[in-house]
């Protein structure tokens, strides 16, 4: 299944205070704005990535204006810019805290995580002023801009290197590689250096089938398993709502968001105008613009990340209004009209659409905007599972400047079985330089069978032609078609198959890529020419990656002055100790037998204090060794402690935990369900209880596992909906399995499932398959057609097979069906 693309980080924020001229070049090269770019894309406008990236340029904390490091404008009385009094609570000192410790580390990470407009930023600057205002910090904005900062090592003495909405800057494309240098930073720092990120709560993604995904993710996921998270709190409670009051009473529009904020405690969010922004969107009286702001939420939605061409949003916009608003529109003025609503701020302080600073650093760019993240976060979710626009797709290809973009719609297009608009859309990323979407297109087309044609391997060979990545798009086009050969697959250019892939694969090689070098081994050995394998020459191994775990591991494998050196990093505490315990787990699987290996040396104690501090920073893997350390020796209620402390938050440790409870401690256990329930994780209690529905040993484990999916499933919980109509329906399929069946019961059990599945639907897309599953064996072929569009509009590709049955009233498609996909619209499309 395709991996759903996440989001990638492009904003421009002005400033407090008229610049001069001079001022603003000066904040260009020292603040990396992004510039914008040619929104027409043809063989004038540069590739994607040939562009330098500015390079910014360290300043003392004391001179930067906290209006251009992220934080939102606020509703006020007076004229000017004036930040609202700040309030501290409890998350405050934590977050300082850790601050003032890596202070005096000299090196380390934290994230603040929180939705829109709940204060991350405010509360990371005002941290940074509190903790460490004699320093210097450093605000790239793209992870491109990141990776040229470090490579230029603008780093000269302590500096906080400031990644607002980081969540955006890792989803880029050079998301992965910023991380990795930022690990490689904090591993071996020039000065002291603290990387300080917001982010919103969703999870780091990247484009990729899942198979590729987390080779794409993996130095983000361990940069932020390094980092120390704090949560933003999304509310104010009474007390602290109170203290602001107090200090608020010079401005009305302050106090009024505080008297407001007394029914929820959204304190933040009524400052930002976050609920009016919002109201003037949903319930707007103007078409026209509403259809422009949901275009970009859309783009934003599918996968789009850098700023929007005015002209896009002008051609995509109109697949957004009914026949009978276009006809209204007057031709000349109609979208000047639709932008100026868009960017109409509401309450003086923000709007649906904002501007993008100018590629030449001075002013707004004419030709380019960027969508609010309070439209964003809160719009795109309820437009899930709606189909796109077919003049988003068009304009899109004609009017996206950016590969990567291009590359990303390619991958939700494809997720909708829109199977051509995908391959032009990997096409235009292809023409604008971005080489990664061959990997896309080469997987569609295996996806699809399209690949097993004559003219499908035209179109990938005549597209390989043109890439140039170091041979990575011809080992992904050769090693498609070597998984065809050896599994005697059938193909329309049977004599060319086995020769073509050798050929693609020693090309790749030649031009040095590792993979392609390992494939054509496997393929030359399953070939039974052991001889050529064997013969071939493999390409040069890159420099290792300096290890900041080498002691440990030299530790474990024995050799008795690194075990010495290692007592004494632990016995210090000092930054060598701590750089491995970051470090211990971010090897090969094969180096994480250390803590057996130094216990069978006679230091235990060593293995303990290095799995516990390695378990502080967030590491998964350290905890679950520490828990078999602590069960080794028979110290049960301190393993149980260490689960008890993640449960709430960790996949791992609440299933360990509860079923470690459940059969001598129910009660306890159930508490351990409820803790993580009430922390958000339901996903995690709904994992353990399907377990426990299923492979439970006693007959009260299914019991209470089906008892507390059905509240979850009464809460309104879509995932636990559909998970209590499977449990129903194999309950059912095993009654009607019975010499007597009890038919009422059995068809009460399907009843009940169906209900259930028609409440998940609107947001759950496996509902839609399993609804169009049922329709079909009730023969009621068009509910069951109607259902497989709800599923394919969600993402469920895979489904496009059964859609295709249910439209021909049961008769499976033929083999050709199959590769073509839908139009925009829905409609099967013809050959192409």
């Amino acid at each position: 299944m395709l991996a759903a693309i996440q989001w990638v980080a492009q904003q421009a924020i002005n400033g407090k205070r008229r610049l001069s001229l001079a001022d603003i070049r000066d904040a260009v090269s020292q603040l990396g704005l992004p510039a914008a770019r040619p929104a027409k894309p043809g063989i004038t406008h540069p590739m994607h990535g040939d562009a330098p990236a500015f390079v910014a340029r360290p300043r003392p904390v004391t001179d930067w204006q906290p209006d251009r490091l992220g934080v939102h404008r606020a509703v006020q009385e007076h004229d000017g810019l004036m930040l609202p009094p700040y309030v501290e609570r409890d998350h405050d000192d934590e977050l300082r805290s850790h601050l003032r410790t890596l202070a005096g580390k000299g090196a380390g990470m934290v994230v603040v995580r929180g939705d829109s407009c709940t204060g991350k930023t405010r509360s990371a600057w005002e941290a940074v002023t509190a903790c460490v205002p004699d320093w210097h910090l450093l605000y790239p904005k793209s992870a491109a801009g990141l990776r040229s900062c470090l490579q230029a090592n603008v780093l000269t003495g302590p500096t906080v290197v400031w990644l607002d909405n980081a969540h955006w800057l890792f989803a880029e494309a050079d998301g992965d590689r910023a991380a990795e240098d930022l690990l490689a930073l904090l591993d071996q720092p020039p000065v002291p250096v603290i990387v300080l990120a917001t982010m919103w709560p969703t999870p780091i993604d990247a484009p990729g089938s899942k198979s590729k995904k987390k080779g794409r993710t993996r130095h983000i996921q361990s940069l932020l398993d390094l980092a120390r998270t704090i949560h933003q709190p999304e509310t104010f409670d009474p007390g602290a709502l109170e203290r602001f009051e107090d200090q608020a009473r010079g401005d009305r529009q302050w106090t009024q968001a505080a008297v407001q904020a007394r029914a929820n405690g959204e304190l933040c969010q009524r400052l930002a105008a976050a609920p009016e922004l919002l109201d003037r969107y949903r319930h707007a009286d103007h078409a026209p613009g509403k259809a422009v702001v949901t275009a970009a939420v859309e783009a934003r939605r599918l996968g789009a990340r850098g700023p929007l061409p005015v002209a896009f949003l002008e051609h995509a916009a109109v697949g957004y209004l009914s026949p009978k608003e276009c006809l209204a529109l007057d031709r000349q003025t109609w979208f000047d009209d639709a932008l100026a609503w868009a960017r109409t701020p509401v309450k003086g302080v923000v709007s649906c659409l904002q501007g993008v600073l100018a590629q030449d650093g001075i002013g707004e760019a004419a030709d380019l905007v960027d969508l609010s993240d309070i439209i964003e976060q809160q719009i795109a979710p309820e437009r899930w599972g709606i189909t796109p626009a077919g003049t988003l797709w068009q304009a899109a290809q004609t009017e996206l400047a950016d590969g990567n973009d291009l590359e990303a719609l390619a991958l939700r297009a494809f997720a909708f079985a829109r199977f051509r608009i995908a391959r032009d859309l990997y096409a235009a990323a292809l023409d604008r330089g971005t080489s990664s979407a061959f990997e896309g297109l080469c997987f569609s087309y295996v996806e699809t069978d399209r690949i097993r044609t004559r003219r499908g391997l035209k179109e990938l060979c005549d597209q390989v032609e043109h890439v140039h990545d170091g041979g990575a798009s011809l080992a992904h086009l050769g090693t498609a078609l070597m998984q065809l050969a050896l599994a005697e697959e059938t193909v329309e250019y049977p004599d060319t198959l086995w020769p073509l892939t050798e050929g693609l694969l020693s090309r790749a090689c030649r031009e040095g890529n590792r993979d392609a070098h390992m494939q054509l081994k496997y393929f030359l050995h399953e070939q039974g020419r052991h001889q050529d394998a064997e013969a071939l020459t493999p390409p040069p191994e890159p420099p290792p990656p300096h290890d900041p775990a080498q002691l440990l591991h030299d530790a474990a494998a024995g050799d008795a002055t690194a075990l010495e050196g290692l007592r004494k990093a632990v016995a210090r505490q000092n930054e060598t100790f701590h750089q491995i315990a970051a470090a211990a787990f971010s090897g090969s699987p094969a180096l994480w037998r250390w803590p057996t290996a130094l216990t069978r040396a006679g230091a235990p104690e060593l293995a303990e204090v290095l799995l516990r501090a390695s378990t502080d920073t967030g590491d998964r893997q350290a905890r679950q060794q520490l828990v078999r350390f602590l069960d080794g020796q028979e110290r049960t209620r301190e393993a149980d402690a260490v689960l008890h402390e993640a449960a709430a938050t960790d996949m791992y440790a609440l299933n360990t935990l509860f079923h470690r409870l459940w059969p001598h401690r129910p009660q306890a256990a159930r508490e351990v369900l409820t803790e993580a329930a009430k922390a958000g994780h339901i996903p995690h209690v709904l994992n353990v209880l399907q377990r426990l529905a299923y492979w439970g040993r006693l007959p009260r484990d299914r019991r209470f596992a089906i008892t507390a999916t059905r509240v979850l499933a009464r809460l309104g919980n879509e995932t636990a909906q559909v998970q209590l109509a499977e449990i129903l329906r194999a309950e059912a399929r095993e009654l009607e399995r019975e010499k007597t069946p009890h038919h009422d019961l059995v068809a009460r059990k399907h009843d009940e499932a169906h209900h259930l599945l028609r409440q998940a639907a609107p947001g759950h897309g496996e509902a839609r398959s399993l609804l169009g599953r049922l329709a079909e064996q009730e023969d009621n072929h068009a509910e069951a057609a109607h259902w497989y569009r709800q599923a394919i509009d969600a993402g469920d590709y895979e489904t496009f097979h059964s859609l295709l049955q249910a439209l021909h009233q049961g008769t499976p498609p033929n083999d050709g069906e199959v590769l073509y996909g839908l139009e925009a619209d829905g409609s099967p499309l013809p050959p192409w």
